[in-house]
């Protein structure tokens, strides 16, 4: 291995176009891994942190972003344990809000992967945790408090966006999700490429830009220190500071630079301890490199002599363990080669004080009982590895070679050796012969790289070869639990599959990842090879339906010997499959027919047809059975599912899967998804160990039978879509938690089938009714009735199930009453009561104290919300959109986010103030009234009043560190006239304006501005109000906010009638540095409107109006006494914002409701005072 860290003004090759933000530790080999994979493939050029070099500052991954056209933020459960992650999160909002509007700004995917957006918007949970812990660790610096407020702000900013989501609980896989990711984002860069025009933009001065290229090292080509070789030092203690004998072991796959780390650092500390000595095994002659050959060469070696008396021999070992030794065993093959010397015939090197041993080997095993430390070689970065294969193919790298040059180090997945033997093919070859290569780099291994692989493969014991191939061809990137439960024999002498699996990762020849089994791609490559040239006689695995055709092959060589089957349909010609084509294949345990093109499956073309049906040998060992669009009726009546553990058939046409009769003791995963004929489930009652059951889109399907009670471990039971399903049995599952009979049309009514039950969706079904027994699912989190038209009341024991987080109710339209709640209050967080029939909420405020989200929109009977909603001091999200006879509001709670009244057409009345404005309320606050016509005028100067309230008590030092204008507060109702409070105005889009030349910049927090917009009865679903502010006599950059925006999901669109008023306040970053241009007059505003993308023709904006904001002088006389207390404050503190106290030597805290609750009184706090 030559590893090369390359100077720092190396490029990673042209500007990326996906910037992808994510948690390093948690997704960087597994999730993350594929997705920036499939990007490249796709011709993507995307970008991740690896690709730059270690310890870069933060500032140039912010230079990714500024180059990048879309980020994609991945949001995880441990995504707040980092810093990094959230510092990048704020650059990719102030990118994005800068250029809003623009076709050049920054578009923000946020991605939730396997993370609940409620756990995001509520700080909950791990997520929420980590972000508390994170605070709180720095210090009691002023940093800190101004950064949690900005990572605040960028979370709160993602949720506005729309997102993909991948649920932590669904049934989604990981593939099919990296495939919708992918698709969404070439959708997006193809727009950008439409708005920009297809040519990219000529550099100043004219003509074409410059193709960009890497930048060479310095002239003098010299390396700097390699890190690798500092961190085996360190582990190594090279400095004999420890008088204890060190032995560390190196490992790592083959390729991956072991022996080269060893050599580097034999030769550096030859040079300074005398008794230095590196023996070196050859695998192929292991037999004769006994003990007695090692203490030989280590004594010769270590007293620089040929040849050594016998009789002398025991003297010189005295002699030794006194001294510095250094000693190196390098490609350990067999542990016996070493054990012996270290611990028994040479122990006196052990027993010296100052001995430092290092074992170089590929089998991490091997190590075991014999080092004090283990280091892992790591692969080299993207950007070592450019470094290395440039300097192998010692030619210059642009255009088309610059592109195929990224993708042969992808592939080589930062193995040195891969990277230096495919330099040295390509070297001197032109590029018609570089495209070939590329083409076949997945089929053809280079034959030294193969030759190392193979190596290794030959060195593993037959049920270990068998694993290896299973996984390569069946479970790369599976959960690790599924993988070992398909692999376990059954077989009582075999060796128990999880031992294999860790093998093999030991070994090095797989590697397990958060819990998946990962392959790299060389020796995916590798393991093709094996089975193509069907080298392995003894097993055999098909891979083309050409294969499978060939019957005198197959007959020549055994199909006793067919181990697996694996068709890709998207490379295969449609093809009729013989009856006995499986016949005779005894030993088959995998079988998998699918469309890698397609992951859905929805789209894919069955290309395998049975015109004479299908046999299987009567005994047979199947254990995974996937086959996307099935094209028979049922599984093959000599199909024994006795060894069966995953069957897949989704989109099939199986009426039953086999006969009742047939016993499937080891049956855990069934997917019939979208098979649209299945009426009976009768062949799946002898599965008693079923852990998951997806019957998804099974329309056919009438009846679950009662027999399904002796599913006793089934956890996970999906019927969604089921629309012949008209009730459930009457009985017991007791472990199944999660129950989704979304959209089954014709059930009419629901029987509880399970106590153990934490998710249940009803949502889209005939129900009139709970049953009483709904009062014993004391475990259930998530409730969702949504659309359930039928459904009139809700049982009183519903206020009772403590542990009831979510619950859906929106357009349950007959629905008049809800229950009292006072017994879950502790947890429940969303409720949403849309378009139902209820005029009044039930209970006091109390009872929905900690709720987060309460949506009542489109409830014709609600007339006032009579209940004190000023004590709802967590509530963050309030939706009333269309209460039509909705006249008045009341006060409303401290720490509202978003309060949304569109469409509130009988609204006419507010409290004064709107609401009270506390120091834990939230920094970013939005009320929509629009189409609020009956609104009157002491309405409107009462959220006028509030407005400019609210933002003169905000602090000016919390967002000194942003250069991005952000809109903190803002409103719009209807109207055509600008306040007085905006002593600037003008008629028309532009501003023009004089600035003051004696304001008070001490006192001097931000902006308000207020426009007045004609909308026509424009239609948008997406809706920006923007102004762009420059200076007319300097040279500053433009910098533009938004002074208003809205964002509807779906097809509902936003109608807004008549003339709209919008004001927003903003803080100024740059007002602050105005000492830094003194000779700045004169300023121009220009306000438009936009879809997000352009501007809308159709909105024409009338007026406008602009004012100074300055800190009042209220905001220092604002204490906790002054305001109803919250739940959750620590008894017996002062009152006063003093009382927070930083406790940075607490240990870390258990994630609690009282830790949520911290985490938000911090962030609240830091953005009202500043410190």
């Amino acid at each position: 291995m030559v590893t090369i860290v390359p100077s720092p003004d190396v490029k990673v090759g042209p500007e990326p176009e996906v910037f992808i933000n994510f948690r390093g530790a948690e997704l960087r080999k597994t999730f993350i891994s594929h997705l920036h994979a499939r990007l490249r493939r796709e011709g993507i050029n995307a970008f991740i942190d690896s690709d730059e070099d270690a310890g870069q500052e933060l500032k140039n991954l912010y230079k990714r972003i500024e180059q990048s056209k879309i980020a994609l933020a991945v949001l995880s459960s441990k995504y707040t344990e980092s810093h990094w992650c959230l510092q990048e999160l704020v650059r990719m909002m102030e990118c994005s809000m800068k250029g809003e509007g623009c076709n050049d700004s920054l578009r923000v995917i946020p991605i939730f992967y396997k993370l609940e957006t409620s756990t995001v918007a509520e700080l909950t949970g791990e997520f929420g945790l980590n972000l508390w812990n994170l605070w709180r660790l720095p210090g009691r610096d002023r940093g800190r408090d101004n950064r949690i407020v900005n990572w605040n702000d960028a979370l709160n900013f993602v949720l506005s966006r729309n997102a993909l989501i991948l649920p932590e609980n669904g049934n989604g896989k990981d593939e099919d999700f990296v495939s919708r990711i992918v698709h969404h984002v070439k959708t997006i860069l193809g727009q950008i490429s439409t708005q920009r025009g297809q040519n990219p933009k000529p550099q100043k001065g004219g003509g074409n830009p410059k193709p960009q290229k890497f930048h060479s090292r310095a002239s003098n080509n010299t390396l700097p220190e390699d890190q690798r070789l500092k961190q085996l030092e360190a582990k190594l203690d090279v400095e004999f500071n420890d008088k204890e004998t060190r032995i560390v072991g190196v490992v790592g796959m083959p390729g991956i630079g072991k022996t080269y780390l060893a050599k580097k650092l034999f030769d550096k500390l030859e040079k300074k301890i005398n008794h230095c000595v590196i023996i070196e095994f050859d695998s192929e002659n292991s037999k004769e490199q006994g003990s007695e050959w090692v203490e030989e060469k280590l004594v010769k070696g270590l007293l620089n002599q040929d040849c050594i008396d016998t009789n002398a021999l025991v003297v010189l070992k005295d002699s030794l363990m006194e001294k510095k030794v250094v000693i190196i065993f390098d490609n350990v093959t067999d542990k016996k080669q070493i054990f012996e010397p270290l611990m028994d015939s040479c122990d006196w090197i052990t027993k010296g004080s100052r001995s430092r041993i290092v074992i170089t080997t590929r089998d991490k095993a091997l190590t075991e009982g014999l080092v004090s430390d283990l280091y892992e070689v790591p692969g080299l970065n993207e950007r070592e590895g450019f470094e290395l294969f440039r300097d192998q193919v010692c030619c210059t790298l642009k255009g088309n070679l610059m592109e195929m040059s990224r993708k042969f180090v992808e592939f080589a997945g930062g193995n040195p050796l891969a990277l230096k033997e495919f330099g040295k093919e390509l070297k001197g070859k032109d590029e018609d012969h570089w495209k070939t290569r590329l083409g076949t780099l997945r089929q053809r291994s280079n034959p030294k790289i193969r030759d190392d692989l193979i190596s290794c493969y030959d060195e593993l014991n037959e049920q270990q070869k068998d694993v290896f191939l299973d996984i390569a061809f069946f479970f790369r990137s599976q959960d690790e639990n599924y993988v070992r439960s398909l692999l376990h024999s059954y077989d009582p002498e075999s060796v128990e599959s999880g031992q294999e699996v860790r093998n093999l990762a030991e070994k090095f020849l797989i590697a397990v990842c958060d819990g998946r089994v990962e392959m790299h791609d060389l020796l995916f490559t590798m393991a093709k090879e094996l089975v193509e040239a069907n080298e392995d006689k003894s097993r055999m695995l098909l891979s083309s339906g050409a294969e499978l055709r060939n019957k005198e092959i197959l007959d020549q060589q055994g199909r006793d010997k067919v181990r697996g089957i694996v068709l890709d349909m998207s490379n295969m010609e449609e093809m009729p499959l013989e009856r006995e084509a499986f016949v005779g294949m005894t030993n088959l345990r995998y079988l998998k027919v699918y469309n890698f093109l397609c992951p859905s499956h929805s789209e894919t073309e069955c290309k395998l047809n049975l015109p004479d049906g299908l046999e299987f040998p009567k005994e047979n060992i199947v254990r995974y059975f996937q086959w996307v669009k099935f094209p028979g009726k049922e599984l093959p009546s000599d199909f024994d599912p006795k060894n069966l553990i995953d069957l897949s058939l989704p989109y099939s046409q199986i009426t039953s899967v086999w006969d009742c009769n047939k016993v499937a003791p080891n049956l855990k995963w069934v997917d019939l998804s979208y098979s649209s004929n299945l009426n009976s489930l009768m062949g799946l009652l002898e599965a008693p160990n079923l852990l998951r059951l997806n019957l998804k889109g099974c329309t056919s399907l009438k009846e679950l039978p009662e027999e399904m009670k002796k599913m006793k471990n089934l956890v996970y039971l999906n019927l969604r879509g089921c629309t012949s399903l008209s009730s459930l049995p009457k009985i017991i599952m007791d472990s199944l938690k999660t129950l989704i009979l979304s959209g089954c049309s014709n059930l009419r009514t629901f029987e509880v089938i399970s106590e153990q039950l934490e998710t249940l969706y009803l949502n889209s079904t005939a129900i009139d009714v709970l049953p009483p027994a709904i009062g014993n699912l004391h475990r259930l989190i998530f409730l969702n009735l949504k659309d359930c038209v039928n459904l009139a009341t809700l049982p009183d024991c519903l206020g009772k199930l403590k542990s009831l987080q979510e619950v859906k109710l929106s357009r349950c339209s007959n629905l008049k009453i809800f229950p009292d709640v006072k017994d879950i209050k502790e947890n429940l967080r969303v409720l949403l009561l849309d378009k139902t029939s209820i005029a009044a909420m039930p209970g006091s405020t109390s009872h929905l104290s900690l709720l987060r989200r309460l949506c009542l929109s489109r409830n014709d009977n609600i007339r006032s919300l009579e209940f004190d909603m000023g004590q709802m001091f967590h509530l963050k999200w309030l939706e009333l959109k269309y209460c039509k006879n909705l006249t008045s509001l009341p006060l409303l709670p401290p720490n509202l986010q978003c309060l949304n009244a569109h469409g509130c057409t009988s609204l006419r009345t507010v409290t004064s103030p709107l609401a009270r404005p506390l120091p834990s309320e939230q920094i970013h606050s939005t009320f929509i009234f629009t189409n609020c016509h009956e609104l009157e005028q002491a309405s409107k100067n009462a959220i006028i009043s509030y407005i400019q309230k609210k933002s003169e008590l905000m602090s000016p030092d919390r967002y000194n560190q942003d250069s991005v204008f952000k809109s903190l507060i803002g409103t719009c109702f209807p109207g055509c006239e600008i306040s007085a409070w905006f002593n600037h105005q003008a008629v028309g889009s532009v501003l023009r304006l004089e600035l003051p030349q004696d304001f008070d910049a001490g006192r001097l927090i931000g902006i308000a501005l207020c426009v007045v917009v004609s909308f026509n009865k424009d239609q948008n679903n997406s809706l920006q109000v923007k102004c762009t502010c420059e200076f007319t006599n300097v040279s500053v950059s433009p910098e533009s906010f938004l002074v208003g925006c809205w964002s509807e999901l779906g097809d509902e669109t936003h109608t807004v009638e008549s003339d709209h008023i919008f004001i927003g306040y903003t803080t100024l970053f740059n007002i602050h540095k105005r000492q830094q241009f003194p000779s700045v007059t004169e300023a121009s505003l220009r306000f438009e409107v936009t879809n997000g993308t352009s501007e809308v023709a159709e909105c024409k904006v009338m007026r406008c109006g602009f004012s100074l904001v300055y800190e009042s002088d209220e905001a220092e006389n604002v204490t906790w006494e002054e305001t109803p207390r919250m739940e959750g404050k620590t008894q017996g503190k002062s009152s006063s914002f003093n009382s927070i106290e930083y406790d940075d030597d607490c240990s870390i805290a258990t994630p609690t409701t009282a830790t949520t609750n911290t985490i938000n009184t911090i962030i609240t706090y830091f953005t009202k005072k500043a410190q």
